[in-house]
């Protein structure tokens, strides 16, 4: 019995996330990943019994690492403005690096996980929201508005603009449609002392 390899298994899912982000999931088939790593299709379904398991696992880590790099944002020294705003940039890029064609064949061709998505964006959503909140009052930086409102508005802004008819009738990538989503909620909270942070923040970032 051949023992499976802990760096092969990595090394196809790094093949397999360039791939699915250039060319999107959907079209990206087992074919092109086995001649694009020069090994047979045999040895990657040794690690993913079919397709639908190697994009649970991709999507997996861009979960895992999106959550190391938030929560690294989320638990720092900086004020709760100064949070937002990295937090503003990072989701920014995480979804221009993503690609457009991924997200939507998520949506399209693999509902289920990209249910699955929307349920970690949920838990995930209330948890940070409520930890910010709290650094927030203290900090009047952020008006108190009850969190569960402001959750529930997040929530429902972010699936009614992350979906592709929204982005192709109105032309805006998914980065874009997102920032300016958490951006319009980000100067609705604010206090009038978290404002004056707020663009004395964007006015270093011009510089």
């Amino acid at each position: 019995m051949i023992k499976d390899n802990p760096v092969e298994r990595k090394k196809i899912m790094v093949f397999a996330d360039k791939l699915f982000r250039e060319a999107g999931l959907y079209k990206t088939s087992m074919d092109e990943l086995a001649a694009l790593m020069h090994i047979s299709k045999k040895t990657i379904y040794r690690y993913f019994p079919s397709k639908e398991n190697l994009v649970r696992e991709i999507v997996k880590f861009w979960l895992d690492t999106s959550t190391e790099r938030v929560d690294k944002i989320v638990s720092g020294k900086t004020d709760v403005v100064t949070k937002f705003i990295r937090l503003l940039e990072d989701y920014s890029c995480e979804f221009t690096q993503l690609g457009e064609k991924a997200i939507s064949d998520l949506q399209i061709h693999y509902p289920d996980v990209w249910a699955s998505i929307e349920s970690f964006r949920e838990e995930k959503i209330i948890f940070y929201v409520k930890k910010l909140f709290r650094q927030g009052f203290r900090e009047n930086h952020i008006t108190k508005i009850p969190v569960e409102i402001v959750i529930a508005s997040v929530s429902a802004s972010i699936s009614s603009v992350v979906n592709p008819k929204f982005l192709v009738v109105n032309n805006f990538s998914t980065a874009e449609a997102l920032k300016h989503v958490l951006e319009l909620h980000l100067k609705g909270i604010i206090t009038e002392k978290g404002r004056k942070k707020y663009f004395s923040q964007q006015k270093k970032h011009l510089k």
